[in-house]
Protein backbone atom coordinates (compact mmCIF):
# COMPACT_ATOMS: atom_id res chain seq x y z
CA UNK A 1 0.00 0.00 0.00
CA UNK A 2 1.77 3.28 -0.97
CA UNK A 3 1.55 6.06 1.76
CA UNK A 4 -0.80 9.12 0.39
CA UNK A 5 1.65 12.37 0.73
CA UNK A 6 -0.26 15.14 2.93
CA UNK A 7 -0.46 18.79 0.84
CA UNK A 8 1.36 21.50 2.28
CA UNK A 9 -1.84 23.02 3.63
CA UNK A 10 -2.39 19.91 6.06
CA UNK A 11 0.01 21.74 8.23
CA UNK A 12 1.55 18.70 8.81
CA UNK A 13 5.34 17.38 7.83
CA UNK A 14 5.00 16.89 3.91
CA UNK A 15 7.72 14.04 4.10
CA UNK A 16 6.34 10.24 3.66
CA UNK A 17 7.53 7.51 5.22
CA UNK A 18 8.47 4.11 3.65
CA UNK A 19 7.90 0.95 5.32
CA UNK A 20 11.49 1.21 6.83
CA UNK A 21 10.50 4.17 8.86
CA UNK A 22 12.79 6.47 6.81
CA UNK A 23 11.28 10.12 5.56
CA UNK A 24 11.20 10.59 2.03
CA UNK A 25 13.24 13.69 0.65
CA UNK A 26 12.31 13.01 -3.09
CA UNK A 27 9.43 12.81 -5.01
CA UNK A 28 9.37 10.97 -8.17
CA UNK A 29 6.79 12.50 -11.06
CA UNK A 30 4.11 9.89 -10.60
CA UNK A 31 4.15 11.21 -6.53
CA UNK A 32 4.28 14.82 -7.55
CA UNK A 33 1.36 14.45 -10.17
CA UNK A 34 -0.86 12.95 -7.62
CA UNK A 35 0.16 15.36 -4.87
CA UNK A 36 -0.60 18.32 -6.93
CA UNK A 37 -3.65 16.90 -8.83
CA UNK A 38 -1.97 17.07 -12.25
CA UNK A 39 -1.00 14.29 -15.43
CA UNK A 40 2.44 13.09 -15.71
CA UNK A 41 2.64 14.45 -19.50
CA UNK A 42 1.85 17.76 -17.35
CA UNK A 43 5.05 17.55 -15.55
CA UNK A 44 6.74 16.50 -18.25
CA UNK A 45 5.99 19.77 -20.83
CA UNK A 46 7.09 22.00 -17.23
CA UNK A 47 10.36 20.47 -17.63
CA UNK A 48 10.48 21.00 -20.89
CA UNK A 49 9.13 24.59 -20.87
CA UNK A 50 11.16 25.01 -17.91
CA UNK A 51 8.50 25.69 -15.68
CA UNK A 52 8.03 24.02 -12.68
CA UNK A 53 10.18 22.69 -10.13
CA UNK A 54 13.67 22.20 -10.19
CA UNK A 55 14.05 18.50 -10.92
CA UNK A 56 16.83 15.88 -10.49
CA UNK A 57 17.91 13.35 -13.60
CA UNK A 58 19.64 10.39 -13.00
CA UNK A 59 19.55 8.50 -16.39
CA UNK A 60 15.44 8.38 -16.79
CA UNK A 61 14.69 8.64 -13.41
CA UNK A 62 13.39 12.00 -12.20
CA UNK A 63 12.69 13.13 -8.79
CA UNK A 64 11.97 16.77 -7.21
CA UNK A 65 13.63 17.18 -3.83
CA UNK A 66 10.81 18.05 -1.04
CA UNK A 67 12.20 21.35 -0.19
CA UNK A 68 12.09 22.35 -3.60
CA UNK A 69 8.68 21.09 -4.34
CA UNK A 70 7.74 23.39 -1.10
CA UNK A 71 9.77 26.33 -2.19
CA UNK A 72 8.08 26.31 -6.02
CA UNK A 73 4.62 26.34 -4.06
CA UNK A 74 5.43 29.31 -2.24
CA UNK A 75 6.61 30.92 -5.32
CA UNK A 76 3.65 30.31 -7.10
CA UNK A 77 1.14 31.06 -3.92
CA UNK A 78 -0.83 34.00 -4.22
CA UNK A 79 -3.52 35.86 -2.61
CA UNK A 80 -5.70 36.69 -5.47
CA UNK A 81 -6.35 35.49 -8.92
CA UNK A 82 -6.17 39.37 -10.41
CA UNK A 83 -1.84 38.98 -9.89
CA UNK A 84 0.61 36.71 -11.92
CA UNK A 85 1.62 33.53 -10.65
CA UNK A 86 4.87 33.56 -12.50
CA UNK A 87 6.79 36.40 -12.89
Amino acid sequence: MQTQVPSIESGRNPRRMNPGGATCIALDENELASRWGLSVKTLRRWRQEQLGPIYCKLGRRVTYLVHEIEAFERRVSRYSSFTRAYQ
